[in-house]
């Protein structure tokens, strides 16, 4: 309403709560114990020797994966030349299979016109010739005679691109369809590994063409435990394929919810061939907060959201007048006794999605009191 005093005008705040995206938020990494910075650096490094870099980020719901995974993704990009795609697991049902993950997340954050226009870069650098020669040029730059055969037809000014795409996408394809591609079948019965392998080879032309690596950051992982006994094979099978220290094309960071090792999801479970491929240097531990870290986070998370505009020295000081709790300038609009209480209020597994909860419903509290600042009262209520 016109003249009533928002939320977060009158903490200071740029904003009206303290509940942190982890996408566009990518500025504010308010947890001191994690070191984003290093672990991009040890990405840098596979891909500077030649690797394709490949980690299982993990830990308790809420601690923070997707926040670690977009913050190292954008200081990777500082390092290096990388193309990173970020897929959230689809929802998938008992029946789903690696073909579910590939067509509905994988290629389609990947994108129609990322594939397409890597396709035509691909085919126009072989250079013009008799169709049987050309063939044989596209087959040894995609390594594949079936996809050479679909990807030659893009040469043909009145082809539709969408059915080229929605072959490698994975969608089932009607005959006179298939034939124009020169294909016997679509890849809706494709093993999961040849699902890989295409994901792969995107990956190797893109370092070729464009001096890319493609970086698949496969989030929200835990929803595979959706699927059944009799599919999870060919999300192993698809997964071993693409977490191969030989798979030199595609780096995969995937992120998994799981309390302990033995809660994650069972394709990604420390003994199994998924994980004994990535090797244990992979494996990255987002554990829920210490109580000694728990203070430098909201100190981070306030200083994230603090609106520079604002007059902290007066906000401060009519805080000062109105309560007997102590204020600093570092947690203010909360009091030292208000962050005391929230500590006290969290669970024994501390996560920065139960904390910014908690101080934004404390905030909201205080708001509706008229109170200058966040007391303790306002925690505990």
């Amino acid at each position: 309403m016109e003249g009533v005093e928002q939320v977060g005008e009158r903490y200071g705040l740029r904003r009206d709560n303290f509940i942190l995206d982890p996408l566009s938020d990518t500025e504010c990494f308010a947890r001191e114990d994690i070191r984003t910075q290093t672990i991009a650096d040890g990405l840098d490094i596979d891909l500077v020797t030649g690797m394709a870099p490949k980690r299982l980020v993990w830990g308790p719901y809420g601690g923070g994966k997707t926040h670690t995974l977009m913050r190292t993704m954008k200081q990777l990009d500082g390092l290096t030349n990388v193309h990173v795609v970020r897929m959230e697991c689809p929802d998938l049902s008992k029946k789903s299979r690696f073909h579910d993950l590939y067509r509905e997340g994988i290629m389609r954050e990947i994108g129609q016109d990322f594939v397409v226009g890597l396709i035509e870069e691909a085919v126009q650098r072989v250079g013009l010739a008799r169709r049987e020669e050309m063939l044989d040029r596209i087959k040894g730059t995609l390594g594949s005679e079936e996809f050479a055969k679909a990807a030659i037809r893009i040469i043909d000014p009145n082809f539709d691109e969408l059915r080229l795409w929605r072959w490698i996408a994975g969608v089932p394809l009607s005959r006179s369809d298939l034939d124009d591609l020169g294909q016997t079948q679509d890849l809706t019965q494709a093993e999961a590994a040849r699902l890989a392998d295409m994901i792969i080879t995107l990956g190797r032309l893109l370092k070729e063409l464009r001096g890319q690596t493609l970086v698949l950051v496969l989030d929200e992982m835990e929803r595979l435990y959706a699927i059944g006994p009799e599919t999870v094979t060919t999300f192993v099978s698809g997964f071993t394929r693409l977490a191969d220290p030989n798979q030199k094309h595609v780096s995969v960071l995937i992120g998994s919810s799981a309390a302990t090792e033995d809660e994650l999801v069972e394709i990604f479970r420390f003994q199994g061939p998924v994980a004994s491929r990535l090797g244990d240097h992979a494996k990255i531990e987002i554990p829920s907060l210490d109580d000694e870290d728990v203070g430098g986070f909201i100190r981070g998370v306030v200083a994230y959201l603090r609106d520079k505009s604002a007059d902290l020295a007066s906000l401060v000081e009519a805080a000062r007048r109105e309560t007997d709790e102590t204020i600093s300038d570092a947690y203010f609009p909360l009091t030292d006794e208000a962050v005391d209480a929230l500590k006290s209020q969290l669970s024994h597994i501390m996560t920065p999605r139960e904390i910014t909860i908690k101080m934004t419903r404390a905030l909201g509290r205080a708001y509706r009191q008229r109170s200058r600042a966040v007391r303790e009262e306002h925690v505990i209520s």
